[in-house]
């Protein structure tokens, strides 16, 4: 399978629930596939103004597509989600509950032994004014389109039916 139909695959997995949007610049780094989610939760009492709490939940995919992948890919693209997606998108407030970035990395040529292990530890999660004002957390997976392979982070295994090609 290729970088483009496995793009294409995930898009249609995607799109009943996300907004989709090819080749985004984020802060000068160009992903190729961005995907955001935006659902509020309400609580009523009698009539629809009568909001006993709200509170909303936002969920991004970040994927990004790389011909042979170095440790040196790997960091950037982790800082890229820590310092620009999670400043760009997640904005804790009162309403806000949680945010979770996936980070997605495909593959084209083989995913080295020794990037394997880095991306199975990998755990970020941060809480705004002690949960307050909510959290977000970032998860990352790799995607190995030659050996039809995908390495997941700690907190990540709940995407492996969604990125399996």
């Amino acid at each position: 399978m290729d970088a483009e139909s496995y793009l294409d695959m995930l898009c249609d997995k995607l799109k009943a629930y996300f907004d989709l949007e090819n080749r985004k610049v984020i802060a000068g780094y160009t992903v190729d596939l961005f995907g955001r989610c935006h659902i509020r939760h309400v609580r009523t009492f009698l009539t629809p103004g009568d909001v006993i709490e709200a509170y909303e939940t936002n969920e991004y995919f970040v994927v990004k597509v790389f011909e042979k992948l170095t440790g040196e890919d790997l960091d950037s693209f982790g800082s890229f989600l820590k310092r620009e997606v999670m400043k760009a998108f997640v904005e804790p407030k009162d309403g806000h509950m949680c945010s979770i970035i996936n980070g997605v990395l495909v593959v084209k040529n083989g995913m080295p032994e020794k990037l394997k292990k880095p991306i199975r530890k990998y755990a970020f999660e941060k809480s705004f004014l002690f949960s307050l004002k909510g959290w977000c957390r970032i998860n990352l997976a790799a995607v190995d389109l030659k050996n039809k392979n995908v390495i997941f982070s700690r907190k990540s295994r709940n995407l492996e039916k969604l990125l399996k090609p």
